[in-house]
């Protein structure tokens, strides 16, 4: 076989590999939506809406958040948002973002099967290092979360440390930019890494000089972000260990539950994490405080919080792909076993956590074709896109992209609770809606008066018209 047939062959083979992966978990992002089970639809409703605004040339704003919104006003700062919005503005909807989630995640296997590759001269232990993403547990955890901008740190610490171990400037300047662009923690991660390669330690060689630019790159996203940017300091705030302000201690169960990811990720097809530290030292720090948050759960593969272990994943990986490569460095022999221990390592750990996340899968599926669903979705035709509507964390993330939208959550509340930035009336009533689309036993009910109708029932859920138009006017969100 030609030289450049061997190497295309393992290429073309990993594309096809991350296309599947690519459909098949775009699919169950899918299902997961239209089955109205999402891990957390509140944040996916939020995004949408503030894309959907933007899309219709307004404000970057949402009212789903009560907090100040806008392009560079909310409390976290996404500019990669704004390299979304094309995307968005040619099919709009919530579904869009769970497959931009999807292959962010799918095409971090494309850096780490070029570091395997560059780190052992062989295209078929780079292909095995692809695959080997692609088949873990945490990675397919990641695809199928919640679209949240975050996940792009994953493909840019990816692609970053791809560059800086070939040193390929235009790589690692790529992924310091998306580092930057998906979110304000950059600014704590970036220096971090910069400053402990500046210090000699390895990444294939020495590498003083990308460790001097990135921890300059990152520091002056700081310094930004100290000058214009108010309360960014949400999630990792250095003043906390000066302060005493931090959080209580993570209880024993709590403690036990991440050492527990973390023996099982270096356990698994990434045993050779140990082997080569250098990606893993770079969780030293901003990253690590970021992990081990008492107040935030983030080992679990669904829920609210997978996000928050995002940036850690490539950095186990392009670890164990290293480790695994230096092992068949120095046993060239060992090159099929190494790679066939890599992916199946990968595929059976965490195997207990595999049934109950496939459970899931299977029951979206199932509740596609149970009789209340059908309704429901009937249901939910009624509503047209110029309704100004109400609605529950249920079918929030259904119901966004429209230019009224609220959670019923954040409605009769009491006036301690109004948001500090509120500059229009407050509590938010029913009187501010046309359509209310809530459970038929819903306790909010009891404050709809004569000027309501119920017009539609679909499975546990009614959808209440009003035959008045609303005195309320528009429920402004923040500015």
């Amino acid at each position: 076989m030609q030289p450049d047939l061997q190497k295309r062959i393992p290429k073309a083979l990993l594309l096809i590999f991350m296309l599947t992966a690519l459909v098949m978990w775009g699919q169950q992002q899918e299902a997961a939506l239209a089955s109205h089970r999402l891990m957390w639809s509140q944040d996916l409703a939020f995004f949408n809406q503030i894309l959907f605004n933007a899309a219709h040339g307004e404000s970057w704003t949402s009212s789903l958040l009560l907090e100040p919104t806008g392009f560079f006003s909310m409390v976290h700062f996404h500019p990669v948002l704004a390299a979304i919005l094309p995307i968005y503005w040619l099919r709009p909807g919530p579904s869009t973002l769970l497959w931009i989630n999807v292959l962010a995640v799918v095409a971090s296997a494309w850096p780490l099967a070029r570091i395997g590759a560059r780190a052992t001269d062989s295209e078929h232990f780079g292909l095995a290092a692809g695959l080997a993403w692609l088949v873990w547990l945490p990675t397919q955890s990641a695809a199928i979360a919640d679209f949240r901008p975050m996940v792009f740190l994953i493909p840019a610490l990816s692609w970053l440390i791809w560059g800086v171990y070939a040193q390929r400037r235009a790589l690692w300047i790529g992924g310091v930019i998306l580092c930057c662009a998906a979110r304000e923690e950059s600014a704590y991660i970036l220096p971090s890494i910069g400053l402990l390669l500046a210090a000699g330690l390895p990444l294939g060689g020495k590498r003083r000089k990308e460790g001097l630019l990135i921890a300059c790159s990152g520091l002056a996203w700081l310094v930004f972000l100290l000058i214009f940017k108010d309360n960014f300091f949400f999630h990792f705030n250095p003043t906390s260990f000066f302060s005493g302000e931090s959080g209580p201690a993570p209880s024993p169960e709590l403690t036990a539950h991440r050492w527990r990811f973390l023996g099982q990720s270096i356990g698994s097809g990434y045993f050779g994490a140990l082997l080569s530290p250098a990606p893993l030292a770079f969780s030293i720090g901003p990253l690590s405080w970021l992990m081990t948050d008492a107040q935030r759960e983030w080992h679990a593969f669904s829920g609210t919080v997978v996000y928050l272990k995002d940036p850690l994943l490539p950095l186990i990986a392009s670890a164990g792909t290293l480790g695994a490569a230096w092992v068949v460095n120095r046993w060239e022999k060992s090159l099929y076993v190494v790679c066939c221990f890599l992916v199946l390592g990968n595929f059976f750990a965490f195997h207990s956590d595999q049934k109950r996340l496939n459970q899931r899968h299977a029951d979206h599926k199932q509740q596609l074709n149970e009789s209340d669903h059908t309704a429901l979705q009937t249901l939910l035709e009624r509503v047209k896109p110029e309704d100004r509507v109400a609605t529950d964390y249920t079918l929030i993330a259904t119901l966004s992209g429209r230019e009224v939208l609220w959670n019923r959550a954040h409605l009769y509340l009491e006036s301690s609770d109004k948001p500090p930035h509120w500059t229009s009336d407050w509590p938010i009533k029913f009187d501010r809606f046309d359509t209310v689309v809530l459970p038929e036993k819903d306790s909010l009910l009891v404050h709809m008066d004569e000027n309501w109708k119920q017009e539609a029932q679909g499975g546990t859920y009614a959808l209440w018209r009003r035959t008045a138009p609303p005195t309320g006017g528009f429920p402004k969100p923040l500015p």
